[in-house]
């Protein structure tokens, strides 16, 4: 072979290489903009988010810190959800993507000229610390009791005055945005409901849970709990909550079993 030939190959062989490489990712980088540390953990799908397993990429970014990862850590177009979450868990992710508000993400797909994800210190609130207990997958409640609410009265107990059938909600808030809501239907068949809701950005523990179009069906939230004289409702308690639930006038009070 001449060498003008092999100075051919050779360069084919060069731009093919240059080819390949470019066919990835570029590096991946993750900006830690909170004052403090947090720990990231990357899964590959939205089952081992839901239940912390399998992940790809676990470890702490420091306050300020901008990590940065090879293309290679990641498959080029594939869906990935991140973790992320102060010391306290105060500061966290946990928003749902279909309902989406500013500056929360958890699904990612790093693809070449967009693989910069960022914490936001304005993610903050209880909601993970009481739904999931800080780093848990899900938490169950049962309603131990039944109020109706008006301005002048506050909240008043109905509790006696329902049926056993009608005392039966039982409700399990999952990592994956699903709540599992079990009571019983107007033939008295025990029937089980999955809501998707929304993750409120507030200080309470205040979840929404959401029909189609974006239709608000009910909620739980803590801080505002009929344990006072009205009009002053006021808890801190991370193991009681009021729920509002579908196609009921009802504001229960469940505790965590």
């Amino acid at each position: 072979m001449n060498r003008l030939m092999l100075a051919l190959l050779g360069t084919t062989l060069l731009l093919g290489s240059c080819r390949k490489k470019g066919d990835g990712n570029t590096e991946v980088t993750f900006n830690n903009r909170l004052n403090k540390d947090v720990v990231l953990t990357v899964y590959p799908t939205m089952d081992d988010y839901a239940n912390v397993t399998n992940p790809v990429l676990r470890t702490v970014i420091r306050a300020g810190e901008i990590a940065q990862y090879p293309g290679s850590t990641f498959a080029a177009g594939k869906t990935y959800y991140m973790d992320w979450h102060s010391d306290n868990f105060y500061q966290s992710n946990w928003f749902n993507d279909n309902y989406p508000q500013e500056g929360a993400q958890v699904a990612i797909k790093p693809v070449t000229g967009n693989n910069s994800y960022y914490t936001e210190p304005a993610l903050t609130g209880n909601s993970r610390i009481v739904y999931l207990s800080n780093n848990g997958t899900f938490s169950k409640w049962r309603a131990i009791n039944a109020y109706m609410f008006s301005t002048n009265t506050g909240y008043v107990s109905f509790w006696s005055s329902l049926t056993d059938a009608q005392k039966i909600r039982e409700v399990t808030v999952r990592k994956n945005f699903i709540a599992e809501y079990t009571y019983r239907n107007a033939a008295g068949t025990l029937t089980t409901d999955n809501l998707p809701f929304k993750v409120m950005r507030s200080e309470e523990a205040f979840i929404q849970f959401m029909g189609q179009n974006d239709s608000l069906l009910g909620s739980m939230i803590s801080g505002k709990l009929p344990t006072a004289p009205p009009p002053t409702y006021n808890s801190n308690t991370k193991d009681t909550v009021l729920a509002l639930f579908p196609n009921s006038d009802y504001y229960f009070m469940m505790v965590r079993d």
